[in-house]
């Protein structure tokens, strides 16, 4: 499948370290340039090597480019030779003439193709050995330059070492000769290896005082570059997947585009679930290039990687399985080719990249992965890792024995928020335990919920609602039972898990009588049900924005400041409700309390509340469009981050808000696209008809910002009720869609008219130049909304809830 698109000579990959390295070749045409090219693997140094290459070619150079042996055995000089042996072996007899035969006979030492090449008579034939040469490096070194110098003449050469990293030490002294003691000739000498390791320690002390030496790191491309690279017609969350995966490396980029999306239903996996356990790739993608690799460190990488992230060389041995003086040298060759780094945990090491351990462990097969895993399990390392055991009891068949079904259990409950496809599946294998009690089952829907897949999460909870019903009421003594007190907790969470998944897809009567039937003790006892009110209030349109602001505040008062991460929540819910109200200054104030603490929250902590960052979005969306767009913007990545597939299309859809009222139409679609590919997942249909009327404006709508072409001083509210003026929208469709009232439309329609210096809503189109087309007829109550019932069911075969034409 081909990657990336057609541009401008000089454009692409890595195009400004390609401009770098043509400079390079100017400046080497006065005096010989030397320059060393670095970067992790996989990042497109031998790429960019070739394009030098192919670019000093059309300029006339003569070029010669060769690589390191890769398994570690080859004969000194190997990447010399390798470069330089056929252009010897074709070089004018007048060359080797005028080289001499005391350097021929110090190159025919090193170089196949001037063992029989030297002239008849000029060097004795006992005087070439036979056999592993004991070359003199010093004297290669110089017989080196001259030829070098022959072979440049006037046009110049080009000499391209790749992998130097794993060549011998006699290559670098032959680099440190050359500084030393440069070419009289226009000669480019360039060294790629990677950025960290022995070798390239030793490559990067090259040094010299007049700065002789060019160093140009190859770093991971940025979000628009990598972009680029990506293949035509990638499904939006496998293209998000991808680009959040590969990290910008190009290698990566290609593997993880290639083949099908990692899971057919299109739930997003976590990055943790990249770095142990079975890999959620596709089993289609390919595998990296490990060409580089020797046949013990290949062995020693598909055992850490079943092994899975962090790991120390005990458990590699182990599972190789190898005795553990290898290993070291195998731990230690992966660490030199940039593929391992240390752990923070001493005596520990990691993947550079998850996307590669996952990768690699995929390559190997089912047979293979499986005995590879036990073998780790097996490991003296591996005594304590009940993650890896869960695991292991997730591929295996059968019930399991109450000791597991705990165990499994305990761990989703660990990791519903940061690995919830995860933990989905052990929730679903601790519920397989005969007579199992309501708990595993109810945190496998919250997982669901979480995952996005909040239809099949309803579908469970209609099944389990019964048992709640049926239980007996708590104690009412003073010693109430532990028991009761912990079915109570569970059923209330369930309740709140039950209400979002409702919320979702747009079920919001059924939400709130969900939420309502909870006590009012319990709601207090638990802020997220509280929390989750405001939310369903905030999403339920004008006439609820009061009691949203309610519901906001008793989440804020019942939230302890002792839970960062639920007070911020709050905190965030509270600023979004003020500004819905059109309390500007009090949603700022509010934000500005919940957004320093969410932010010293680290990824872990965070995840239980990130839609937070949504209602910050929200807070702040009607006067500060970039600012709003960022808090969108980390909340989505996030989101992404942990698996979180339920929030990505609400962040999404916000995003497109603040892409559309900065001015950034193209960006706006293209969330936009995105948000409805998500709620077509998620069969949330209103959602889903929003986000595409959305995307119908930015295609037809005016591809500047009116407040830029006219310097007219509209706030961000301002331009969007304008905005909804040409398509016919009366004001009390404006305030349904906009979730605000009438009266607040009327007084934003009074500053636009007196901002514009019009009085009519025709000459408002006029002069934005508004389409007049922009959306289909809305229903008088909601648009979209009211266009669907509320009442969720069953999806008919086609895939649409009953009743949804």
């Amino acid at each position: 499948m081909p990657h990336g698109r057609a541009g401008a000579p000089g454009q692409g990959v890595h195009a400004h370290e390609l401009a770098l390295l043509t400079e390079e070749l100017d400046h080497a045409h006065g005096s010989a340039g030397f320059v060393r090219l670095s970067g992790e693997p996989w990042v497109g140094k031998t790429r960019l090597a070739l394009r030098l290459a192919r670019a000093a070619a059309h300029r006339g150079w003569a070029v010669a480019c060769g690589r390191a042996a890769r398994d570690g055995t080859g004969r000194p000089f190997h990447a010399l030779v390798d470069a330089l042996d056929d252009q010897l072996a074709a070089a004018d007899p007048a060359v080797l003439e005028r080289l001499g035969p005391a350097r021929l006979r110090v190159l025919a030492q090193v170089f196949p193709a001037l063992g029989g090449s030297v002239p008849h008579g000029s060097l004795p034939h006992d005087s070439v050995p036979h056999g592993p040469p004991e070359a003199d490096v010093h004297a290669v070194a110089r017989a080196l330059r001259a030829v070098l110098e022959e072979l440049a003449g006037r046009r110049g050469l080009l000499l391209v070492l790749d992998d130097a990293h794993r060549a011998g030490w006699e290559v670098a002294e032959f680099a440190e000769h050359l500084l030393r003691h440069p070419p009289d000739a226009p000669v480019l000498t360039v060294l790629v290896h990677r950025g960290s390791g022995p070798g390239a320690g030793r490559l990067a002390s090259l040094a010299h005082p007049d700065g002789a030496v060019r160093h140009i790191p190859l770093r991971p491309l940025a979000r628009e570059a990598a972009a680029a690279l990506l293949p035509e017609g990638l499904a939006p969350l496998h293209r998000e997947l991808v680009l959040r995966d590969a990290e910008g490396v190009p290698g990566l980029l290609r593997a993880l585009s290639d083949g099908e999306p990692p899971d057919a239903a299109g739930v997003p996996h976590s990055s943790l679930e990249l770095a142990c356990g079975p890999s959620p790739l596709a089993p289609s993608a390919p595998a990296l290039d490990l060409g580089a690799l020797s046949p013990l460190a290949r062995l020693a990488a598909d055992a850490a990687a079943a092994a899975g992230d962090p790991f120390t060389v005990e458990t590699v041995a182990h599972t190789a399985p190898l005795p553990l003086g290898l290993a070291l040298r195998a731990v230690d060759e992966l660490h030199s080719e940039g593929i391992l780094v240390p752990d923070p945990r001493a005596g520990w090491s990691r993947f550079r990249r998850p996307a590669a351990r996952a990768l690699v462990h995929q390559a190997a097969g089912a047979a293979q992965r499986r005995a590879a895993r036990e073998r780790a399990l097996a490991a003296p390392d591996a005594a304590e890792d009940t993650g890896g055991a869960v695991l292991a009891l997730l591929e295996t068949a059968g019930p399991p024995t109450a000791a597991q079904a705990a165990l499994l259990e305990s761990y989703a409950r660990t990791t519903v928020f940061t690995q919830p496809a995860r933990a989905e599946r052990a929730a679903r294998r601790a519920a397989e335990r005969p007579g199992a009690p309501p708990g595993p089952h109810l945190l496998r829907c919250q997982a669901l919920v979480l995952c996005g897949r909040p239809a099949q999460a309803l579908t469970e909870y209609a099944r389990l609602w019964p048992r709640r019903e049926a239980a007996p009421p708590p104690a009412t003594t003073e010693r109430t039972d532990r028991t009761d007190r912990t079915d109570t907790a569970v059923w209330t969470e369930a309740a709140v898990w039950r209400a979002r998944a409702l919320r979702l897809l747009g079920a919001r009567p059924q939400a709130r009588r969900v939420l309502r039937a909870v006590s009012a003790g319990d709601r207090a006892a638990v802020p997220a049900a509280q929390a989750e009110l405001a939310a369903l209030l905030l999403e339920s349109g004008r006439p609820a924005r009061g009691a949203a602001l309610g519901a906001a505040r008793r989440a804020v008062r019942c939230a302890p400041q002792s839970d960062v991460a639920a007070y911020s929540h709050a905190l965030a819910l509270l600023a979004a409700a003020h500004a819905a109200q059109g309390a500007r200054e009090a949603a700022l104030e509010a934000a500005g309390e919940a957004g320093p603490l969410l932010s010293g929250l680290g990824a872990e902590e965070a995840a239980p509340v990130v839609e937070a960052w949504r209602w910050l979005g929200e807070a702040v969306a009607d006067g500060d469009a970039r600012r709003a767009r960022q808090f969108f913007r980390h909340g989505f990545d996030l989101a992404l981050h942990h698996g979180q597939g339920h929030l990505l299309g609400p962040f999404a859809l916000g995003l497109a808000r603040a892409c559309l009222h900065s001015g950034e139409p193209a960006a706006a679609a293209r969330h936009a696209r995105f948000a409805a590919a998500e709620f077509d997942r998620l069969t949330a249909y209103d959602s889903a008809a929003t986000a595409r009327d959305l995307l119908e404006f930015t295609g037809r709508g005016p591809e500047r910002n009116p407040e830029n072409d006219f310097g007219i001083p509209l706030s961000t509210r301002e331009r969007e009720i304008a905005m909804l003026i040409g398509p016919g929208l009366t004001n009390k469709q404006i305030a349904a869609r906009m979730n605000i009232s009438i009266k607040t439309v009327e007084t934003h329609l009074g500053r636009i008219f007196k901002k514009l210096g019009v009085r009519s809503r025709a000459e408002v189109v006029f002069r934005l130049s508004i389409p007049a087309a922009g959306f289909p007829p809305p229903d008088e109550e909601c648009g979209p909304a009211a266009r669907r019932p509320a009442t969720v069911r069953s999806p008919a075969p086609g895939g649409r809830p009953p009743g949804s034409g």
